[in-house]
């Protein structure tokens, strides 16, 4: 009985159950915390918000070149 019972809970959605939207980038951050997080945004401001972001050559951390490397390598 239990079982049965279990396996009813394990079903799929129904299709149109579920509506998705992309929201904002802003929801990456935990400092973030207000209802506009979970509005759809447009395709204008998701433009946008992919023009802010730092392509991967400026996101990569270099090492200042005041800094000597003592051979111990490092994680960050």
């Amino acid at each position: 009985m239990m079982s049965t019972t279990c396996l009813a809970l394990l079903t799929g959605n129904e299709a149109g159950e579920f509506a998705w939207h992309e929201v904002s980038t802003r929801v990456n951050k935990t400092a973030n915390d207000d209802a506009q997080l979970v509005l759809p945004i447009t395709a204008e401001e998701s433009a946008a918000e992919q023009a802010e972001r730092p392509t991967k050559e400026e996101a990569v951390r270099k090492v200042a070149e005041s800094e000597s490397d003592d051979g111990q390598g490092s994680l960050f």
